[in-house]
């Protein structure tokens, strides 16, 4: 039903075209019209084209490291390096007070405590301590010091005032209630709510953390790995009461039947992209990359959680609509049933009858042109953000799979899942589409899914026997045959270090909690489901405070800094990058979007805080960066490398540095024969 708030601006038809002056009016009689309007008005494509440098806010003598807006946008915190919080008016563009706090190290993390008139703001630092502060005077209301980390983000809920979230790099999780006494360091376990723990059953720092603002039940963690858990506040008792023990029988695979597993698994799910999930069923380990959560915070609407990735992207995960693994969906869309999770090649159609592609919309044709005339052109970047755009306005097979094509030639990091996930999609929507099948074998062999490719490969030859000779066939099924000797290889020696190491294993069993620990993480990791959208460009390396935040009326936009002192601006729906803008002389970490207005509020590495806003037509912005493809090259790069080489090169880069430095041919990888080449032109565009 919708809010009586809501009423007070639904016109007529003929009254809503009859003009804006009745609106913009009302507007100023009524907080709810005001931003409402201000919303709906202002957030458009065009501002986004816009989006410039407003000022620059002087105060802070070091890094600014946490923004925070009041809940209606007339007061803006920052946090620094300096100790000291200060609190602005932003459309005045002026200091309103400054808060000295008694914090010795840098501040991470700022929140204004609901329903207390803003009077009243909550910090957490790196001397691993929280503080509460009366804005007003200044003075200290109380102090945590529990923690034995680093504290990294708060959190706070609308409708528990008084109350506030820490998330220290202890590992733990802690609830704060000023109305309560507390004694540090002897009632640690009072305030702790949650523990988190690796795969290994040891401890891991947590880095974030948000409150779901509409369901304020839900609390969202982000640590050293790549989990995002989402905790239901009130079950959380029941996971520590739950017996581990007891889902040892279940850690493959959970179908809902259980009550005790249904009830532990409303109390907390993980959410994790589908390439950089540690499959627990591996013969060989691969050696896993280092992750860090940076920042996540739920949409505005509740229904959404974006999350940012030191090392890797922003992702979007849909708490409504789940997103399955997308190689649990591969035997779905191939109707093919699987056998000990590895699938099985009967039923097959041994003469399949092709199905004819569904018309397509004459403005998804022109998209689907241009983007097929510019993946010949090998500009792949291009073509995918015309097939993203496709896609919006017509969900097809043909598209899924082009669009697949670009990912596996472009071969960015992330591009062979984000491949795989729409042959998924197009096997789903068209199951004889050709050449979705064997883009899928491609990308599983990519993905070091070997015997699943190999499978899946022989499957093709069935139905379309006569692509057997063709040289991408022999191609892939020669890398196939290599890669499993080579499999095999290192399975034998991993047989003979498992032997020799024996006795340090028996010892890790003598260890039961820990062993409980890491039972408890296999299950719920293997019940992890998948990203939505991602969103990349940016580079996510060097900090990790780096934040990511919706933008808009409908939030329609994702915003993220970057560590080239850029921040990224993208559409949600198309994932396509919109604006780029010069934000900071080296790394932008915050990025804080006006709660009401067209306004953006970003600060890093320099001591000033920015606002941005749209500029008039007749003014030059020179903070706008137009080559988004060498930037995002350059970034990909930026990514892969040695953490040691990627400071060296921050060392060593000058103001001067541009687009043209790049030596993009040393950013491609090189495998050979592509399984996608002109030799197999019936395998490539649609």
């Amino acid at each position: 039903m919708r809010k009586s708030i809501d009423t007070s601006i639904i016109m007529s038809p003929a009254k809503n075209r009859q003009n804006i002056l009745q609106l913009i009016r009302d507007r100023e009689l009524n907080d709810h019209i005001r931003t409402k309007y201000a919303l709906k008005s202002n957030l458009n494509y065009k501002c986004i084209s816009k989006l410039g440098l407003l000022t620059q806010l002087e105060g802070h003598q070091g890094c600014v490291n946490c923004l925070q807006w009041n809940e209606n946008g007339s007061t803006l915190a920052s946090a620094s390096d300096d100790y000291q919080v200060i609190l602005w008016d932003p459309f005045l563009q002026k200091v309103k007070t400054t808060i000295k706090t008694l914090h010795r190290g840098n501040i991470f993390s700022v929140k204004f405590i609901p329903c207390c008139n803003d009077d009243i703001v909550a910090t957490g630092a790196g001397d691993w301590s929280s503080h509460t502060y009366n804005v007003t005077t200044g003075k200290q209301l109380n102090s945590c010091i529990c923690s034995q980390g680093r504290i990294k983000r708060l959190a706070v809920a609308n409708d528990a005032p008084s109350v506030y979230w820490c998330a220290s790099e202890d590992g733990c999780i802690s609830q704060h209630d000023m109305r309560m006494s507390h004694e540090c360091p002897n009632d640690k376990s009072k305030t702790t709510l949650v523990t988190i723990y690796g795969n290994s059953g040891k401890k891991i720092e947590a880095k974030c953390l948000d409150i779901n603002q509409l369901r304020t039940e839900q609390l969202a963690v982000g640590a050293n790995d790549q989990y995002v858990r989402l905790y239901d506040r009130r079950m959380i008792q029941s996971l520590s009461s739950f017996g581990v023990q007891s889902l040892s029988d279940h850690v493959l695979e959970y179908d809902g039947n259980n009550a005790a597993l249904s009830k532990v698994n409303n109390a907390l799910q993980y959410f994790v992209p589908g390439h950089i999930h540690s499959n627990d069923n591996e013969t060989i380990p691969k050696k896993q990359k280092s992750y860090v959560i940076t920042y996540l915070t739920f949409s505005p609407d509740g229904q959404e959680l974006l999350v940012n990735y030191g090392g890797e992207y922003v992702y979007l995960y849909n708490l409504v609509n789940r997103a399955d693994n997308a190689f649990f969906n591969i035997p779905k869309a191939m109707k093919v049933p699987r056998e000990n999770g590895e699938g099985s090649s009967t039923d097959l159609i041994d003469d399949p009858a092709p199905v004819p592609h569904l018309t397509l919309p004459d403005k998804v044709v022109q998209l689907k042109l241009k983007a097929n005339y510019l993946f010949e052109k090998e500009d792949y970047t291009a073509a995918i953000n015309l097939y993203n755009e496709a896609i919006s306005i017509h969900k097809s097979s043909v598209l899924f799979s082009n669009r697949a094509a670009a990912f596996i030639k472009r071969k960015w990091h992330g591009d062979f899942y984000a491949a795989l996930k729409d042959c998924v999609t197009a096997l789903e929507l068209e199951p004889n589409h050709m050449k979705a099948h064997f883009r899928l074998a491609v990308c599983l062999f990519e993905l070091d899914k070997l015997k699943d490719s190999k499978m899946y490969l022989d499957q093709f030859t069935k139905k379309y026997p006569s692509y057997k000779t063709s040289a991408a066939y022999k191609c892939l099924y020669s890398d196939l045959l290599n890669a499993q000797s080579n499999s095999k290889d290192k399975l034998d020696g991993k047989k003979s270090l498992e032997t020799s190491d024996s006795t340090t294993n028996v010892l890790d069993a003598l260890h039961v909690e820990r062993a409980q620990k890491i039972t408890f993480e296999k299950y719920f990791r293997n019940q992890a489901m998948d990203y939505h959208r991602r969103y990349y460009g940016h580079c996510n390396t060097s900090t990790d405070i780096k934040e990511a935040n919706f933008f808009g009326s409908q939030n329609q936009f994702i915003v993220a800094g970057s560590d080239d002192g850029l921040f990224f601006i993208w559409e949600k729906n198309t994932e396509n990058n919109l604006h780029i803008l010069k934000g900071d002389s080296s790394i932008v970490n915050c990025v804080q979007p006006h709660p009401s207005e067209f306004l953006l509020a970003t600060s890093g590495i320099d001591n000033e805080v920015k606002l941005w806003s749209p500029l008039p037509d007749d003014v030059d912005n020179p903070c706008i960066i137009e080559h988004y493809n060498t930037t995002a090259t350059l970034n990909q790069r930026r990514m892969t490398a040695d953490p040691f080489e990627v400071i060296l090169r921050n060392m060593r880069r000058t103001a001067t540095e541009g687009p043209g430095s790049i030596d993009l041919a040393t950013i491609r990888d090189q495998y050979g024969i592509d399984p996608l080449s002109d030799d197999f032109s019936e395998c490539r565009m649609s």
